[in-house]
């Protein structure tokens, strides 16, 4: 089992704008192929550019197939962009980026891209895609890798989920990821690598977008049986040999066998999530969680958020852009003066990983300095914009870093109906849940959501109130009451 998290490589502005610069070349190189170059292209239109790194094999077409996806995803992005103006939705700068890795096993390459994608305000959307070639170049569809019958698709489809249940911070739903899982079935990301073969699980698919892509993986010979033998020739003979043998096994001891493993895997996993339930639970039995909002305040969207908030008796946390709480000081005071928590997301949300640590300490500070002069203190929590922060940030910040793992997607969602069902399904216990009070349909949502939360047995508190068990850890990082991590 495998995690992890990939961050900026590579941005793309608008035309008015300077040009990154792409990976570094000499990253690109390492793959022993029949040919070992890269290329990198400036796929340009009128407002975007984007410099697209991809690797070149001689006597394959991959480069072709690669590129031509490279100019749908800069088409695509450019029609969002032309929407977004339609809509009114200006206020960022348009981000394109990506990495992408290159892993040679069993005969197979895979190069497997990682896309993020900024066109609003809010997080980064998440693609995966995955090119395979064999030795002699050519093209494989992921399609081919694996053979099913009905019955090894439902066996795989429940190893896949039951390796996924082991992941730490998946969703609790049982039966959505049981559903996630089975749809993955027919759009599976993989890669072959050092004798296993590793899943990757886009953002906000089977854990909140925190998480990051989550990666599960199997070593070769335990998926055998499910590979096409066209595909893995050494296969074909290891299969005809261990089907001498099980014929040669009565059918009960088959059975019996595998009964027994079912029974312990069933209990392993009844443990774990026994286990994790123990973790997520007071011992007064109560329930707290914490609302937060990022990006304001708004001078239209905002107070009627406070309305909303004061009606329920809800007390919330907003991080706040020290660059709008210096155009509605009014504003931060009335959410202090209720009896909210402020905290920072920097002065005018930027990428925090992009920049030098003169600019990062000068996004905290000067915040700091606003919040300071309206509200008398300053804030104590930092929620780093797009939650993209590493020890370097943590330790110049000083401050609690706060992420969440209930996001409700409102910055994408845009609806009441999906921003209520995205955040009730993912709620627990201890939750940190994410909203933004710059969106009047995110501001709609909250009325209904704390309604329902209450029905649940739910007590609403700050960040800081949530977290007060964990004063023993000075320094720390926090996605939800029960998991803090020192940095």
């Amino acid at each position: 089992m495998r995690k992890c998290i990939l961050f900026i490589l590579t941005t793309i502005f608008i035309v008015s704008c300077s040009i990154s610069g792409a990976n570094d070349p000499q990253k690109n190189t390492d793959l022993e192929h029949i040919g070992n170059v890269t290329s990198g292209e400036k796929l340009t239109t009128d407002k975007l550019n984007f410099h697209f790194d991809y690797p070149i094999y001689e006597g394959s077409t991959i480069d072709k197939t690669i590129k031509e996806w490279g100019e749908k995803l800069i088409n695509d992005a450019n029609k969002e962009i032309e929407e977004n103006k339609k809509n009114g939705l200006k206020d960022i700068t348009p981000e394109l980026y990506y990495s992408f890795n290159k892993y040679k096993d069993k005969g197979i390459n895979s190069i497997v891209y990682n896309v993020g994608k900024m066109i609003s305000r809010g997080h980064p959307e998440n693609i995966i895609k995955i090119f395979y070639i064999d030795e002699k170049g050519k093209e494989i569809n992921q399609n081919d890798f694996f053979k099913f019958t009905e019955q090894t698709k439902n066996i795989f489809e429940q190893k896949l989920l039951n390796k996924v249940k082991t992941i730490e911070g998946v969703f609790e739903d049982q039966e959505a990821l049981k559903s996630v899982v089975k749809n993955y079935l027919n759009d599976m990301k993989f890669y072959f690598d050092s004798e296993k073969i590793v899943f990757l699980f886009e953002q906000y698919t089977v854990g909140p977008y925190s998480s990051g892509i989550l990666e599960v993986e199997f070593y070769f010979s335990e998926l055998k049986e499910y590979l096409n033998p066209e595909i893995f020739p050494e296969i074909k003979k290891e299969l005809e040999k261990k089907q001498e043998q099980e014929a040669k096994q009565s059918n009960l001891k088959n059975d019996e066998s595998n009964s027994g493993k079912n029974e312990v895997n069933a209990a392993k996993i009844e443990t774990k999530t026994g286990t994790q339930k123990e973790k997520t639970a007071r011992k007064d039995g109560k329930k707290y969680i914490a609302l937060t909002f990022d990006d304001g305040p708004s001078k239209k969207t905002t107070p009627q958020l406070l309305d909303i908030l004061k009606e329920n008796n809800v007390k919330a946390t907003f991080f706040v852009l020290g660059k709008n709480a210096s155009f509605f000081p009014e504003i931060i005071k009335r959410e202090h003066d209720e009896g909210h928590e402020i905290g920072s997301h920097t002065w005018d949300h930027p990428n925090l990983l992009n920049l030098s640590e003169a600019k990062i300490k000068k996004q905290i500070e000067s915040t700091d300095e606003e919040i300071q002069k309206i509200i008398g203190i300053k804030p104590t929590l930092l929620r780093p914009p797009y939650g993209s922060h590493n020890k370097k940030i943590d330790n110049m910040a000083k401050k609690t870093i706060v992420m969440w793992n209930v996001d409700s997607l409102d910055w994408k969602n845009r609806n009441v109906k999906k921003n209520l069902s995205t955040a009730l399904k993912q709620v627990q216990p201890g939750s940190i849940i994410l909203f933004h009070d710059i969106h009047q349909p995110s501001v709609d949502t909250i009325d209904s959501l704390i309604k329902e939360l209450k029905k649940q047995g739910y007590e609403f508190v700050t960040v800081s109130e949530l977290l007060q068990e964990h004063t023993d850890i000075e320094k720390k990082v926090c996605f939800g009451e029960f998991k803090c991590d020192a940095y």
